[in-house]
């Protein structure tokens, strides 16, 4: 190969994301910080401790473990995931940082399996774009949460494939925002934030996460 045109290919290589860089297990969650905004989204859905929330799609525990303290020590945290091998990864966690206020679930793919009118939040982090059955699951979502209750998503999605449909979105793990505005609205919530580009995170995975905040009518 020409030395120029390999030079040139060296001094491009930085600019390359890794869309499949892990950034779910703990060793990861670190570097996580940085870019993740993490304290901002629980924000949004937490007022006060004593509080009940749910995390679904919960990984390895990455929000999960933010948002026990969060909550408190009266309140709960109910951590789900469709892959037992994950919560069992998040409950060695849980019991390594001695973390007593959080209930793992099994959930189903088209349903979290929350205690029903129950939950002053439920967050959705860099998961919805996952779920298939997206009506059935924001159907199980509004039944557990209390009137008022909060629904928190936060999905990411490269610029370039913003125009794309929502099947080819979802292949390449992500998802545009109009798309989850549309499900939230057909299942009644009632949208009180929504901010596009709320996290940039094209160095770490070559895209960016929008926010929305969703209400269940009182």
């Amino acid at each position: 190969m020409n030395t120029n045109v390999l030079l040139l290919l060296i001094c491009w290589i930085p600019l390359f994301q890794d869309q499949w860089k892990n950034v779910y297990t703990e060793s990861a969650w670190a570097d996580r910080d940085r870019w993740q905004k993490a304290d901002e989204i629980i924000k949004y859905g937490i007022q006060k401790q004593g509080t009940l929330v749910a995390d679904v799609g919960s990984h390895e525990g990455y929000l999960t473990v933010k948002l026990s303290p969060a909550v408190g020590s009266t309140g709960k945290v109910y951590a789900v995931d469709v892959e037992q091998t994950k919560l069992d990864r998040l409950q060695a966690i849980l019991e390594k940082r001695s973390i007593k206020n959080v209930i793992t679930i099994k959930g189903d793919y088209d349903n979290p399996r929350l205690p029903l009118n129950s939950l002053d939040a439920v967050f959705i982090l860099d998961t919805y774009h996952e779920m298939n059955e997206h009506d059935k699951i924001l159907e199980q979502i509004k039944s557990s949460l209390k009137a008022g209750g909060r629904l928190v998503l936060c999905e990411p999605v490269a610029e370039e494939r913003r125009t794309l449909t929502r099947k080819e979105q979802e292949s390449k793990h992500e998802l545009g925002i109009n798309f989850a505005l549309e499900d939230l609205k057909k299942a009644g919530f009632t949208i009180i934030k929504k901010q596009d580009r709320f996290v940039d995170r094209k160095a770490e995975k070559g895209d960016e996460m929008w926010l929305i905040v969703a209400v269940k009518k009182i």
